[in-house]
């Protein structure tokens, strides 16, 4: 009987399909998918961490509205060192703290060195996917200068630009870290990565070439040695050895210098062995960071509606339209940046975006005495504004030499810090 064609099977069906839904699909679509997927994931983990340790402050941006002293039976209230005929009550004094956005800063730099280090490997929509979607919205800029403000508001302006330096130095020093620990410590090339991100021994071991070193270059000259040996020995041309050789023991020198003679080493076998340059991530692990991907998120889910914190699950439904925006205004970065002198103009724009919306959240929320109100505010806040703006994006930017030189960078940084206290400070004194 004829053997059966490839295409007939088992499973081939099954797999021919499934190439054939995937080929279907437009490849922005499923870079949007994957950026979408993994910006539920970057918010989980950003709103996990604010609730985990939200009573640690960093001692960045910690500040709390001052406490009015009201004269005894009097309607004065001590503000500025002076009595004033009206009470104040603070609107515009609100307390801030670096809870909601130092730790998730700091992690997701260090991710998006590692997933940027690695983004040749991996699967172009993943790679898009763990940097837009997971790095994005773990990171918050909109938080970040809200807090700012907020410092500013409260008549702390110094400990506002320190914490402003000192945010931009960890989150500068993270990305570099994690570019390290990326590579193993070992250069700019990541030669200890391999298609199982470096666990190939934890899930088995494969057989690869590697150059020859010292002692496999000696022993095989030494074989290729005896064996012409023997050659000329067992040969026709034996006979005739004598003819070269004049007085007997000067043939045997002779023959001896031409053996020691043979090259033994390379020079390419001096150096560390190169690592393979088409190395690409197991689709094993690919898959693997997908289903870990997918269980967080249902134990976030899970976890919000048994506890009843309905805050966090609309906060999750707002997330990929942030994710999703911001990626889609970042692709046109390239285009405009040399007509914007190198600056990134369109991860400008989202960062601005993102501080505009939740300026005006906190404003609105003020105003809505609704419960349900407040927590379409809090999650527009935190869901889309906290995933529309992004500060791992902004840091890899700075250390990219793409956009320029030093001043370029130091331009880039105080024009996005400067548009967001335009925006934040006089919309947070509305409310006074």
């Amino acid at each position: 009987p004829r053997p059966r064609p490839a295409a007939c099977a088992p499973g081939a069906a099954g797999m021919g399909s499934s190439r054939k839904v995937s080929e279907r699909i437009p490849p922005r679509v499923l870079t949007a998918l994957s950026v979408a997927f993994f910006a539920l994931l970057g918010l989980a983990a950003r709103v996990s961490i604010a609730l985990l340790l939200g009573q640690l402050t960093f001692g960045l941006t910690t500040t709390s509205p001052p406490v009015d002293v009201v004269a005894p039976g009097t309607n004065l209230t001590l503000v500025n060192g002076r009595w004033a005929g009206a009470s104040s009550d603070h609107r515009c004094k609100l307390k801030s703290s670096g809870a909601g956005y130092f730790l998730q800063n700091v992690v997701g730099c260090m991710l998006m060195a590692i997933i940027a280090r690695h983004k040749k490997t991996m699967n172009e929509h993943l790679a898009t996917g763990l940097a837009s979607g997971l790095c994005g919205s773990l990171t918050t800029f909109a938080t970040w200068m809200g807090e700012e403000a907020i410092t500013i508001m409260n008549g702390y302006t110094f400990e506002a630009f320190v914490s402003l330096i000192s945010m931009l130095c960890v989150s500068l020093c993270s990305y570099r870290f994690g570019h390290f620990i990326a590579g193993c410590g070992m250069g700019d090339e990541p030669v200890c990565f391999d298609d199982f991100c470096g666990l190939r021994t934890c899930v088995g071991r494969r057989g690869s070439q590697r150059p020859a070193t010292l002692d496999e270059d000696a022993s095989s000259d030494d074989s290729s040695g005896r064996g012409s040996d023997e050659e000329g020995a067992a040969g026709p041309g034996a006979a005739a050895a004598g003819e070269g050789t004049t007085e007997g023991g000067e043939g045997g020198e002779e023959e001896v210098e031409v053996e020691w003679g043979l090259r033994v080493d390379e020079e390419r076998s001096w150096s560390h062995p190169e690592p393979a340059k088409d190395v690409t991530l197991n689709p094993i692990l690919e898959r693997a960071i997908i289903g870990l991907s997918f269980t967080l998120i249902v134990l976030y889910v899970a976890l919000c509606a048994g506890l009843g914190y309905n805050a966090g699950l609309l906060d999750l439904a707002m997330a990929p339209f942030g994710a999703l925006l911001r990626w889609y205004l970042s692709l046109h970065n390239a285009s405009w940046q040399k007509a914007c002198f190198g600056i990134p103009v369109f991860t400008l724009i989202a960062n601005t975006i993102g501080v505009a919306c939740n300026a005006f959240t906190a404003i609105l929320a003020a105003r809505v005495e609704d419960p349900l109100g407040k927590l379409a505010l809090a999650a527009i806040s935190t869901g889309f504004a906290g995933c529309l703006s992004t500060v791992s994006t902004l840091i890899s930017e700075l250390r990219s030499d793409a956009i320029g030189g030093l001043r370029v960078r130091v331009v880039y940084f105080l024009l996005s810090f400067g548009l967001a206290m335009a925006i934040e400070c006089p919309l947070l004194t509305a409310q006074c």
